[in-house]
Order: structure tokens, then sequence, then C-alpha cells
């Protein structure tokens, strides 16, 4: 697919970054993230049709945007800057965000796109390609925007953030806030926002992590992935959760209701443990990792929408009850429950205490025993790592900049190792983004769990 280009403009923000507020600190916790990008795309339905007037109003609508979003970047004034050579600060030096607009070949219809989604695709509609790693140059950009205009007027807003300066809830956060400032003239979100904090004081800043999360990244990423769309309806969520409520009631003796981020992770993670079963690997060494937003868990609370990757990742490791994975999900489920459960201040602040000299020596120690065995999931591996992640629940759909809420929202990321969990439309059902080594794949497509609650376009491998 081949776009054609139509403008290309860097926003600055609308008023200069203060001289004081000109370098941000970035947090132990940034550090761990991985040093490439994160997207987001939304798709919206265009005018039902089209005239001189619509063409008109369209082009007004395209100005608003560029300048709603130049004070939007007053606000969250690292966005426009760049990460200085260390990965310790943010210059705020105002230099400004990427801003592309294309219009999509009329071949292509926004319609088949949400019909059939292609990974391949989707990241034509990003400013660049958001698995691009390991950056150390100075000229990239915190931050890039790309609107595309498709032949029947709808159109497909993509974003790229640099993951070490935003995790997907201070991403959305700034997306939400540019739409509420462009499809209104209420100009109080910039005065009275505080969405820029420095968190060096409980998260402080460590040199030689950085080399470590490298490390462990390049471990996960190997060896080669392949990504696929796996759709849990509402009503097959609900019946999922049903079923996990009904196993723990006759073995807990007692109610437990997972939501639907534990219910599809409890899910995917017992058809994990089940594929490795044929490798000879113990449940107890399929762990897995999930984030934990630290925003709400904090004393004092933390803003909500703040920048900056304020998660902590709590792993879980299946014990023996887990069996084959399949009839004891529900079990998985509850694991991740209890393990996000006690993630609060007391225990952030324990884990991270005495300038988190203990969590980076454990964590040091963790990434030397995961990569003594050669890369994640080799088939002479006895370990796999797999994470789940994912804006469940951050209310996306209701991005709104004037002209309706998206009819789809989706991540055109290439998971590698890992389950990106997002909304559906309608609230109630998950759709899940699940990276897994090449030969992996059919296998997770053929669990029964799998082929019971979601659904998916089969690899040409596995179809009968």
């Amino acid at each position: 697919m081949q776009l054609d280009i139509i403008s290309k403009n860097i926003i600055k923000p609308s008023s200069p970054t203060p001289l004081h507020l000109k370098t941000h600190k970035l947090s132990l916790l940034d550090q761990l993230a991985p040093n490439n990008y994160t997207s987001l795309l939304l798709f919206y339905d265009g005018p039902s049709r089209f005239d001189d007037k619509t063409s008109a109003r369209t082009i007004n609508d395209y100005h608003r945007l560029k300048s709603s979003l130049s004070k939007t970047l007053t606000l969250y004034y690292p966005f426009a800057g760049k990460v200085l050579k260390d990965n310790y600060v943010v210059d705020c030096d105002d230099s400004g965000v990427p801003f592309v607009e294309t219009r999509v070949p009329s071949s292509i219809s926004m319609s088949e796109v949400l019909k059939n989604p292609e990974t391949n695709t989707l990241q034509q509609l990003l400013p660049f390609n958001p698995n691009k790693k390991y950056l150390s140059s100075t000229d990239d950009v915190n931050m890039a925007i790309q609107i595309n205009h498709f032949a029947c007027g709808g159109m497909a807003i993509g974003f790229n953030f640099r993951h070490i300066v935003a995790d997907a809830t201070a991403s959305i956060g700034f997306i939400k806030n540019w739409a509420k400032l462009n499809s209104s003239d209420d100009n109080s979100i910039i005065n009275y926002k505080h969405v820029v904090v420095d968190c060096t004081d409980t998260f402080p800043r460590n040199k030689e992590i950085p080399s470590y999360a490298r490390r462990i990244n390049e471990w996960q990423r190997a060896p080669e992935c392949v990504t696929k769309r796996f759709v849990f309806d509402g009503s097959k969520v609900a019946a999922l959760k049903r079923e996990m409520i009904v196993k723990n009631e006759a073995s807990l003796n007692h109610q437990y209701s997972p939501s639907r981020f534990e219910a599809v992770c409890g899910l995917i993670w017992g058809a994990l443990i089940a594929m490795d079963r044929e490798k000879n690997i113990d449940s107890t060494s399929t762990i897995v990792s999930i984030p934990v937003n630290l925003r709400n868990r904090m004393n004092p609370l933390l803003p909500e929408d703040c920048i900056g990757n304020l998660f902590h990742s709590v792993t879980c490791a299946a014990n023996n009850e887990a069996g084959d994975g399949h009839r004891d999900k529900s079990t998985l489920a509850r694991n991740v429950h209890e393990s996000k459960k006690m993630v609060g201040d007391d225990f952030v602040r324990k884990v991270y205490q005495d300038g988190g000299v203990v969590f980076v020596n454990q964590y040091k120690e963790a990434v030397k025993e995961l990569l003594k065995d050669g890369p994640n999931n080799d088939t002479t591996n006895s370990v796999r790592l797999f994470g789940f992640s994912g804006p469940i629940g951050l209310q996306y759909y209701e991005i709104d900049f004037g002209w309706g809420k998206p009819v789809w929202v989706t991540s055109a990321m290439r998971m590698h190792n890992t389950a990106m969990l997002l909304d559906t439309r309608d609230g109630k059902g998950v759709e899940a983004w699940v990276g897994l080594p090449i030969n992996d794949m059919p296998k997770l497509e053929q669990d029964p769990g799998i082929l019971t609650y979601a659904s998916f376009t089969p690899s040409p491998r596995s179809r009968i």
C-alpha cells in the first residue's frame, strides 16, 4: 500500500516551556520499559455524503486539530522534546511533534481494513514502524501523529509514543485531553491539569538497568514470532467468567468473579501451559508477567493521566494444580487477580526501598538466570516468559474530537511472547493481539479453550 502524502508539519507547544521545566527526569520504571515505540490507531467513520460545504468544514477541522494539538503539548511538554543519549532525562526543548496527513489509495477501503486487519497494513497508517527498537539517536522523537484519509470519508489517526517516556495509560490520557480540547473551546484543561511528575525519589534511576533491560527485551523477542488477533465477544467472555466462577466455588467454597482481563489471561495462560507440557516444560516454568498501574495505588495518589511508566510488573508462576492448563484456567485467572491485588503503596515502597538497590540486584540476577538457557521459548529452553498487557477499561472508545466516537481502536504492534488485550467497542468483550513463536501459534489456535471462546482467522497450516 502506497500512501499519498498530503502534508508534513512539526507541531510545537503553543507556549514555550519555562526554563525551570526544560529537563524532565526519567525514573527507574522508565528505564525498565522497552526502548522502542508503542502505537495506537483510532478509526472514525466519515460523513454520509460529500459536498463543497463538507469539504470546507473538513479542512477547517484539520487546522483546528493542529491548533489544539499545539495547546495540548504545552501541558505535555516532554512529548515535544527528546530523550538524551544516556536515557536519564528528556530535554524539553520544544522541538515539536511530527504531524503527517496522508491519503489512502481508493483501492483500499476502510471497511475492508476493519473486516480483515493485517498488521502490515495497519502499521502503514502509523508515522513509522512501532517496533523500531533500541534507540540511541537524539534525533528520535518522543511522539508522532499521522492522519489518514480514506476515500469513503473515514479516517484513521495513528500515534507513536516512545515507551520510556509514556506507558499506555499516559498515552491514552494525552489523546483524551487533546480530543477534549479540540471538541470544545474550553482551554481550562491546560491550566489546571498536572501531568508531569518527578518520580525519581521513589524510583531512582540506575545506570546499570538500561543494559539489562535491553538484554531481556532481546531475549524475549527471540525466536521469530507471528502476531494474530483473537476476538472474545461479550457473550463469550460472560460465558468464560461463569465457568470460572463455578469452578472457583467448587474448589474454594466462596465465589470469585474474574474481570475480563483476568479471565482471558487465565485462558491463554492455560493454553500456553498445555503446549509447554508437550515440550516437557513443567507448568511452574511457564511464567507470565502482568503490569499493574500504580497511579491509583500509591499514597498519595498520582494524577490519573500523568506521563511516565507508572506500572509495576508482577510475575506469576502456576503451581502443580495447573495440571494440563485446560481445566484449571480458573485457578490461573485467580493467580493473576491475587498477584495484582498485593500491589499497593506499602508493597511498592518496600520493593523499591533504599533507592531500589534490592530490586535492582534481584532484577539483574533474574535476567542472568533467564538468559542462561538461550532465547525465550527456544526448544532447549526450560522457561517461557510471557507478558500480558493492555489498556482494558480506559474508555478510548469515548475519544471524540468533535466528529463522533471511534468505530475501532487497535494497537498495530507486532507482539513478541506477549498478549495485548484491548476493549471491544461495546466494552463487554476483549480483543487480544497475541505474539508467539511461529511454530507455537497453530497450537494456540487448536487449543480447546481458544476454539470455544475466541473467533479468529486460522493460520494456513492450522486449517483442516
